[in-house]
């Protein structure tokens, strides 16, 4: 007999939609990327639906047909964009991944969880350059994101948490904790992502830190990929950012 937690992540897996964020290059001013976002039909984050698959052991399957939906949404966006899908380090390991990035038509890359894993980082490593990808560390200065996880694991980009961003504003502990991570990002070589651009301020902030790309409410919303070329021209009219190079 399934258990009920068994059977609400059952019910739970299927979002009610994929949604795309713009990444935007800081230098060009231009569009490079979307990251793939999960909605669900009942609004309630995804760490909620992830956390009650992991209660019950199904949390890799889930992440699986998290991925295979971004996937096939991504159809449709520019054809020069790359996309970006969340993954925690063991679904990163799963064999099922192979065919699912085998169905991907873009530059696109990994952005392995901010939490603990039991994954080896030089397997994972090891994993996304055999894959094809680029591999991102998501949400630097969060959970076990730190110095030493980039070291390990030199990932192509460093996403930098938006909380530690903001504070790091006026706060000089928070610019304290997150001067090591851009360190560290540049002596394995990595681009600097900074998330939570939610205003004008923040992208003059994003390039005082030496960041080559942010993602954030002021550089575009969260938005299903039929909308995207609308998202596009509006942002260019409004904070002139250039679309993809086709």
């Amino acid at each position: 007999m399934t258990s009920p937690a068994r059977e609400d992540a059952a019910s739970d897996g299927a979002p009610a939609r994929v949604v795309f964020q713009p990444m935007v290059d800081l230098r060009e001013w231009r569009i490079v990327g979307f990251e793939a976002l999960s909605r669900f039909h009942d609004d309630a984050p995804p760490p909620v639906h992830l956390d009650r698959a992991s209660a019950c052991g199904e949390r890799e399957e889930l992440e699986l047909r998290l991925i295979a939906l971004a996937i096939s949404a991504a159809r449709t966006l520019p054809a020069a964009a790359a996309v970006t899908l969340n993954a925690s380090g063991t679904t990163i390991l799963r064999p099922e991944l192979d065919d699912l990035l085998s169905h991907c038509d873009r530059v696109w890359g990994l952005e392995l969880y901010e939490g603990a894993t039991t994954a080896d980082l030089a397997e994972l490593r090891a994993r996304v350059t055999a894959l094809g990808g680029n591999l991102l560390v998501d949400d630097a200065g969060a959970g076990c994101a730190d110095e030493t996880r980039i070291a390990q694991l030199r990932p192509d980009v460093v996403k930098i948490d938006r909380a530690l961003f903001w504070a790091s504003s006026d706060q000089p502990e928070a610019r304290r904790r997150l001067d090591p991570l851009l360190a560290a990002a540049r002596d394995v070589g990595a681009l600097v992502l900074v998330e939570g651009v939610s205003e004008p301020a923040h992208v003059d902030l994003a390039i005082e830190l030496g960041a080559d790309i942010a993602q954030g409410f002021h550089l575009g919303v969260p938005t299903p990929a039929e909308d995207i070329d609308t998202l596009i021209e509006a942002l260019h009219r409004s904070i002139g950012v250039d679309a993809p190079r086709f």
